[in-house]
């Protein structure tokens, strides 16, 4: 798991500096915490062994913002600063120092901002919250993506598609015709069969039509549409917001944010249901140690190493136990293991000391310190400077690596798979958009396969040919021929009159430039409603699907206010969400003008000139004479 969480989180750092993770705005309150009580309450955390207190960081953060509304940027400033000591893993006061000083003090919003990043980069909780937003965005944009390049392909070739009814059904070119050959090829539409279903349909009829780019769309969809209906299950537990019922996120809310009783009960639950997972005893007795329960901090401790021997911060947070019993013999072995078995672990070491100076050893103790000041030194910094008053009483807890987090949500994944999906609006969308498997495998594949069987024997039941100057494709019954050329009859009506091919050849090749540059109304409504399938009807299939892409990203963006899955850590106060949104609607407009412009700016249609092949030939070649459409 670590090589996809580095990428997911490499993925997601982009959009996590364009959009501050906490809200904007929060209801004003009456008063501000005082530096005096912030710095005691501060000091009351320390002094339990707390590393991080959620519940007053949020506290602080929220008169924070009341400040910041009301004008008062100092103190604003002051309150930020408080709310990320009391919970150095909350990015929210970071992001939003850095939105705060950008251009009072840009190094310092510099600094906040790559803190913030670090922050949500190294804690397993905003990983996981990362994690689900990317694939939720990915799974999300690529298939609606998909699905509208379809719908692009299929009104490319609608027309050629009705005039191939057209012939089929009779030879009148009247409008009731028309009328009914129309309503015969949308008749899918009304089948009720979801839009993945019917976009199948149409990708199958039209495939005798489609061009080598078109197909391999078509194959990406058919491809993509498969395998989101077979491993979505697999993937929104990932993909699902984070939630505190799930195990993983519930041990790193439980140590780092203080004992909860609920949080408690719920681990015990836990441990009772598996009682081989060693991360669920190993939770428990740092919990019991911070309440003071001694007894049962080593009873859980001892059992989770006995689950997992010579895990170092098993072995630190017991020696831990021991040495608020005083019992510094016995914390020294623990410490001693722990060094042994990760000898580049800094809490070990530091604890080491600690040991050592409350039995007056102090030279061991100063190697230990020192030691531990090269493996982390701004950690051993800010724990000295809390120790130093306490008489060194203070000792480092370990925390459990984040692999050690990240294995347990993969076996604990399949337990939330439905309910994932149900509590992800996003996923519960793409369900409804096909149906559920494994019905959809055989049913997509076979809808497909029978409507490409059907569009493939409407295709060879008419016989086509290219036109010789504008490549427009003309059915037999249809096609104007002049020495042994084939012309549609808007070329014809320009050729018929002229005695010489090279005077011809260059009239038409103007003249089909002229039309390659003119845009038709469908195109152009098409291109202002959904930048990129305009692109698609002149035949820019790829170009057409990324600007289908980016468009689709944005908007999704833009919806979403910044992110689709929201986190259990983000503060939550109800806003209107400028800060956020004004920046994705700019990326949103931006990309709506470059697609738009890119439209404008370059043709798109090739012009092939009057010596190229007349396409796909039928029966005897043509003789020199001309024919009036071959009635």
């Amino acid at each position: 798991m670590g090589p996809l969480v580095r990428a997911a989180v490499t993925a997601g750092i982009a959009l996590a500096s364009l959009a501050p993770i906490g809200s904007a705005f929060a209801p004003s309150v009456s008063a501000y915490a005082g530096s005096d009580a912030v710095q005691e309450e501060l000091e009351q955390m320390r002094n339990a062994g707390q590393i991080r207190a959620l519940a007053p960081a949020q506290a602080r953060y929220r008169e924070a913002l009341a400040a910041l509304q009301a004008g008062n940027t100092p103190e604003a400033t002051r309150l930020l600063g408080a709310a990320a000591d009391f919970d150095p893993a909350y990015p929210d006061p970071h992001f939003t120092l850095a939105r705060v000083l950008t251009f009072r003090n840009p190094e310092r919003a510099f600094g906040e901002l790559c803190e913030a990043l670090r922050i949500v980069g190294r804690h397993y909780s905003w990983q996981r919250h990362l994690l689900a937003n990317v694939l939720t965005g990915f799974l999300v944009v690529w298939t609606i993506s998909l699905l509208f390049a379809i719908v692009g392909i299929t009104l490319r070739h609608l027309p050629h598609l009705i005039h191939i009814v057209l012939e089929l059904v009779g030879r009148g070119k009247s409008l009731l015709a028309r009328t009914g050959a129309t309503l015969i090829v949308l008749a899918p539409l009304l089948w009720g069969l979801g839009p993945i279903p019917t976009a199948t349909v149409y990708a199958g009829l039209v495939s005798f039509r489609v061009g080598r780019r078109e197909g391999f769309l078509i194959v990406l969809f058919l491809v993509s549409v498969l395998g989101v209906s077979s491993f979505l299950n697999t993937v929104a537990p990932w993909a699902g917001p984070p939630s505190l019922e799930e195990a993983s996120l519930l041990v790193d809310r439980s140590l780092r944010a203080g004992a909860d009783a609920e949080a408690s009960g719920a681990l015990t639950a836990l441990r009772m249901r598996d009682p081989k997972e060693p991360l669920y005893p190993f939770t428990l007795g740092t919990l019991a140690r911070r309440q003071g329960d001694l007894d049962t901090a080593e009873r859980e401790l001892l059992r989770a190493d006995a689950l997992r021997p010579n895990t170092v911060w098993t072995l630190v947070n017991l020696g831990n136990v021991y040495f608020a019993r005083e019992d510094y013999d016995r914390a020294r072995a623990a410490y001693e293991a722990a060094a042994k078995a990760r000898p580049r672990a800094a809490e070990p070491h530091f604890n080491l000391g600690q040991t050592y100076t409350k039995q007056l050893l102090f030279s061991e103790a100063n190697r230990e310190q020192s030691l531990a000041m090269s493996l982390a030194f701004d950690r051993v910094r800010d724990m000295s400077r809390i120790s130093t008053p306490q008489l060194n009483r203070t000792v480092m807890e370990a925390m459990p690596e984040i692999e050690a987090l990240w294995d347990l949500a993969r076996r604990t994944a399949p337990e939330r798979g439905l309910s994932a999906v149900q509590s992800n609006r996003w996923l519960s969308f793409l369900t409804r958009l096909a149906p559920p498997p494994p019905f959809s495998l055989f049913f997509l594949v076979a809808l497909f396969l029978c409507f490409a069987g059907l569009g493939q024997m409407m295709g060879r039941a008419l016989a086509t040919l290219q036109c010789s100057n504008c490549q427009k494709v003309v059915c037999r019954r249809c096609v104007f021929r002049q020495q042994q050329r084939a012309f549609c009859e808007e070329c014809f009506g320009a050729v018929k009159d002229l005695k010489s091919i090279e005077f011809t050849r260059l009239l038409l090749t103007g003249r089909g430039s002229r039309a390659a540059k003119r845009r038709t109304f469908r195109e152009t409504a098409t291109t202002f409603l959904l930048p990129g399938a305009g692109q698609m009807l002149r035949g820019a299939s790829l170009s057409g699907f990324v600007a289908i892409l980016v468009m689709v990203s944005a908007a999704l963006l833009v919806i979403a206010n910044g992110a689709l899955v929201p986190s259990s850590d983000v503060l939550p106060v109800p806003g209107s969400g400028l800060a956020k949104r004004i920046p994705l609607a700019l990326l949103f407009m931006l990309t709506y003008w470059i697609t738009v412009a890119r439209y404008y700016a370059k043709t798109t249609d090739k012009i092939p000139g009057m010596t190229h092949s007349v396409g796909r030939a039928a029966g005897r070649p043509p003789g020199g004479k001309v024919e009036a459409g071959g009635r």
